[in-house]
């Protein structure tokens, strides 16, 4: 077990030694990209502060509660974009034939796509939101170490279920050599985690709740922080997080099983 955590652990580290050589060589892109990320954060920040100078709460939260709602949902998405970008690349990967050699390479080829790309300028992009979430949590109560550490591992939670949903992704690749139009509809509903979901009508509630699990993701850890996640809620949490994990899992080999390889 340790040694193949210590060669998987090498083998990430040189593929995030190629992505970092690899975005350095085009640095005034780089640049270009990662000021636009953060312009992106500083006027959504604006456009809320713009909707409370009208009115002093939005769905029952107010301008901090609001600012963590959008903080927890970076940290989950970011979490995914820095370590899951290669993904994307999933159906390249296929079409290519590459995926024929990953398959009989002494690693695992979900490792090989998923972890192929290691996104340094959303990394970097993390900061700023680390230091705005800090920001947010000194004008909270004072909410003890328990809630700071429920947040946490929810938050952990809501990261690994956007791993899963990556997972499954990558497996509708290797089926059907179709990526964008189910990753950019998750990327789509994703974006409705930057507000509470008790926004949303019921109808959109249950979705996000029970279907595409955005409010587990994004809205569940800052409610618990905030003290308004039920225990049930909490459970549900977890228990949805590791149900997908193993359908994700169980999906994934049972899509390599029909790959025959894009010579065939």
């Amino acid at each position: 077990m340790t040694k193949a955590f210590s060669r998987y652990l090498r083998i990430w580290a040189r593929m995030a030694s190629m992505s970092l050589k690899a975005q350095m060589s085009h640095p005034l892109g780089s640049v270009g990209f990662l000021l636009g990320k953060l312009i992106r954060i500083l006027f959504f920040f604006a456009f809320v502060i713009a909707i409370f100078r009208n009115v002093k709460t939005l769905g029952g939260y107010d301008l901090a509660d609001m600012a963590l709602f959008f903080l927890t949902f970076n940290l989950v998405d970011l979490g995914a974009q820095i370590f899951f970008r290669g993904i994307y690349g999933a159906r390249r990967v296929v079409e290519d034939g590459d995926f024929d050699f990953y398959l009989v390479q002494p690693c695992s080829p979900l490792f090989r796509i998923m972890f192929a790309t290691l996104d340094f300028l959303d990394l970097a992009t993390a900061l700023p939101v680390f230091v705005l979430l800090a920001m947010v949590f000194e004008r909270l109560p004072a909410l003890g170490l328990t809630r700071y550490a429920l947040y946490a591992l929810l938050t952990l939670n809501g990261v690994a279920i956007a791993m899963a949903i990556h997972v499954l992704v990558a497996g509708l690749a290797v089926r059907t050599q179709e990526l964008e139009n189910s990753i950019w509809v998750y990327r789509d509903l994703m974006f409705m985690g930057k507000f509470p979901i008790d926004i949303y009508g019921p109808t959109a509630r249950w979705a996000l709740t029970f279907v595409v699990p955005v409010a587990v993701m994004c809205t569940f850890p800052a409610k618990a922080l905030l003290g308004l996640l039920s225990p049930g809620w909490i459970l549900y949490s977890f228990g949805f997080c590791l149900a997908l994990l193993a359908f994700s899992r169980r999906y994934w080999l049972n899509s390599v099983s029909r790959y025959t390889s894009t010579s065939s």
